[in-house]
């Protein structure tokens, strides 16, 4: 059983005083038997002396009387009796104090010689003694006794108990009375605050007087304020974002809890803003993450600074930060708030001497309106900074039940996607590529559809910028690639040895080894490689150039052509075309719906003409009408695509349009030279 210190001090001081009582106590006993002893010694001596001298003196019965000077000195000398007599038989002959007229009982004479000094004086009242004397040589015995003085007896013997209760009572009881103050004040008060501080880490006790307990004391509290500024830096740490300094993502939480409480119980509204900057990848590629990231740092003090001191500012993960507007007025004021902060953060800033230029794109939702939780106000948040995103550059946007519709559609499509590539609900169309010159089909760009079973046909522009959001497009575009590879080789086997076209993501361009990966699947199909048309469209160019301009140079090696898609949709630098190997040009069907006017024409011939300097095939896609060929042919563009020649068809119907058209121009190419041949016999003849 465990017990206090305090208790076990007292239990420890109990045995010493019980001991030291004992032992006392024992020295207390011997002593009144000593002093018993003496005083009894003393009154046997004189009471021998007595009876001598009595013996000498008394001569006869009738000059006893004249001894009572003698009787008289004895006890005045001897404070310890209080009368004597001179007993012959049951008569008193002689006595000192008038008032002892009588023999007093024999047997309180008696003493045992086992019986204590101390004894003999409690219980008896005298001593006995003899005196002898002889008349006419014949022999008398009187009896001489002492009567005990039992008042000076108990005074001598009760004084020495007091000083014994004073010495080893009293005085043992204060010191064990002072070691217990003692104790209490500089032991155990101070490990009784040395255990409420180390319990309850309250208000440090202040130094102690033992050197041992400061020591302890001090280690204490040294360890208690380590750990303390190990636990704020732990909390400031779980709670702050490294690079940045703001406040993370669990910060971001806790406050958003607490607001929503507290707007919740006063009905008060508040926006968030989900900030996001436009094109970071690129400065991260382009001068390398430590560019990057000290750019991060300006942008997050250049937010602080902008947003008022009751606003919220955290950084949530790579250049995604989130802002927290309370106690607005007014839809305009948080406007002002947007627009100085993307204003400001598009400055142009000077990072390690590069110069660099960030714009940031925005997406707004308030509370309760967009959501009533932490989760749902950051998801529609998010959702609308990707609709401004959507819009361009420095652009923001707010959140609404349409966008949310629409990310869950997106969601819902991402789910379907995955199950239809399981499930083979997708299939690739071709589109036929057209000589301008003869209507040849000279190649076919590979579409992918989705035939579902439940929805029916779904057209890529509904699920393709899905797949490229959410990565799937990886894995999609693989597909598409080996399946029409497949297309390509089963096409050579019967004859049509025409390039197939397919279409990249940016997101493949990036994935490792993506040039050895295609070049294993073109030797797994068994399909020819220069047969293989690989388009790519500006923003190719743009993003990653590095990388990408390796990637593609590794496809050129390997044999693949490389067209760009949409050209002047993007930025349409002559730089890219210089730097990246490019094949072939696609105008995209926009321009050449404005055929017909100066500016439009102007545009495609300025794209052909280009192409014919470079040495870069042109097509031209969209093609729809007769006028639209003619005008083709004359601007000397050399292909086209389009719903004049077909839409995009199944392979089997591809084959079939294939060999009709190019049997009917080689008929008429036939023709044409039978024609030939006639007229040049004709002349002759």
């Amino acid at each position: 059983m465990r017990t206090t210190i305090q208790r076990f001090v007292a239990i420890i001081l109990f045995i010493l005083f019980a001991g030291l009582y004992s032992l006392f106590s024992h020295y207390f006993f011997l002593q009144r038997e000593e002093t018993s002893s003496i005083i009894l010694d003393t009154m046997n001596d004189d009471l021998s002396e007595l009876s001598y001298i009595l013996s000498k003196t008394v001569t006869s019965h009738t000059n006893i009387r004249s001894t009572r000077a003698m009787l008289d000195r004895v006890v005045s000398n001897n404070h310890f009796i209080d009368a004597i007599m001179i007993v012959r038989g049951d008569d008193v002959l002689l006595s000192n104090n008038p008032q002892y007229k009588t023999v007093p009982p024999r047997h309180e004479f008696y003493i045992s010689e086992d019986e204590s000094a101390y004894n003999v004086l409690k219980r008896g009242i005298g001593l006995e003694g003899v005196v002898r004397y002889y008349v006419s040589d014949e022999l008398y015995l009187l009896d001489l006794i002492f009567i005990f003085d039992q008042d000076e007896i108990d005074m001598r013997l009760t004084q020495d108990q007091t000083y014994f209760m004073v010495s080893f009572g009293v005085i043992p009881l204060l010191l064990i009375a002072i070691v217990a103050y003692l104790f209490r004040n500089y032991i155990s008060r101070p490990l009784e605050k040395l255990r409420q501080f180390a319990y309850y880490q309250s208000v440090a006790p202040s130094a102690f007087n033992l050197k041992e307990l400061e020591a302890i004391r001090s280690s204490m509290l040294q360890t208690f304020n380590r750990l303390e500024a190990e636990k704020n830096e732990l909390y400031r740490m779980a709670r702050t974002d490294e690079l940045s300094g703001l406040a993370n993502r669990n910060a971001l939480n806790e406050y958003l809890n607490r607001l929503i409480a507290e707007s919740l119980r006063n009905r008060n509204e508040f926006a968030i803003m989900f900030l996001d900057l436009d094109n970071f990848k690129l400065i991260n590629d382009a001068l390398g993450h430590h560019i990057g990231d000290e750019l991060l740092q300006e942008i997050a003090v250049a937010i602080k600074e902008i947003v008022r001191s009751n606003d919220f500012v955290s950084r949530i993960g790579g250049d995604e930060f989130l802002i927290i507007v309370n106690h607005y007025s007014s839809l305009q004021e948080l406007l002002h708030v947007i627009d100085r902060i993307q204003t400001h953060l598009s400055l142009p800033r000077i990072i390690q001497n590069h110069p660099v230029n960030v714009t940031s794109s925005v997406g707004i939702a308030f509370y309760p309106k967009d959501g009533s939780d932490t989760v749902s106000l950051m998801q529609h948040a998010d959702i609308a900074m990707y609709e401004a995103k959507k819009k361009g550059r420095s652009q923001y946007h707010f959140y609404t039940e349409e966008l949310n519709e629409q990310v869950l559609k997106a969601v819902n499509i991402d789910k379907a996607m995955r199950a239809a590539l399981i499930d083979e609900e997708f299939e690739l169309y071709y589109q036929p590529k057209v000589d301008l010159q003869n209507g040849a089909i000279v190649g076919a760009e590979a579409l992918i559809r989705w035939n579902s079973k439940n929805d029916g046909m779904i057209f890529p522009d509904e699920f393709i910028p899905v797949a490229e959001d959410n990565g799937f497009i990886v894995a999609l575009g693989r597909w598409i690639f080996e399946t029409a590879c497949k297309q390509q080789a089963k096409w050579k086997r019967k004859g049509i040895n025409i390039p197939v076209s397919v279409n990249l993501a940016t997101r493949q361009l990036l994935e490792k080894n993506f040039a050895e990966v295609l070049s294993n699947i073109v030797k797994e199909t068994r399909a020819d490689p220069k047969k293989i048309d690989l388009e790519i469209t500006e923003y190719v160019l743009f993003e990653n150039t590095d990388q990408n301009l390796l990637t593609i140079k590794s496809l050129r090696e390997k044999g693949f052509s490389v067209s760009l898609d949409d050209f002047g949709t993007g930025y349409s630098s002559l730089s890219y075309l210089k730097q990246f190997p490019i094949d072939s040009l696609k105008i995209d069907k926009s321009f050449l719906n404005d055929f017909d006017k100066e500016n439009g024409a102007a545009f495609i011939e300025t794209i052909i003409n280009l192409g014919k300097t470079l040495d870069i095939a042109v097509v031209a896609e969209g093609v729809e009408t007769e006028e639209q060929i003619e005008y083709l042919k004359s601007s000397r563009c050399h292909y086209y695509q389009g719903y004049y020649c077909s839409r995009p068809v199944p392979a089997g119907k591809f084959e079939n349009l294939y060999h009709s058209l190019n049997l009917a121009v080689l008929d008429t190419s036939t023709k044409r030279k039978s024609s030939r041949k006639k007229s040049s016999s004709g002349s002759i003849r």
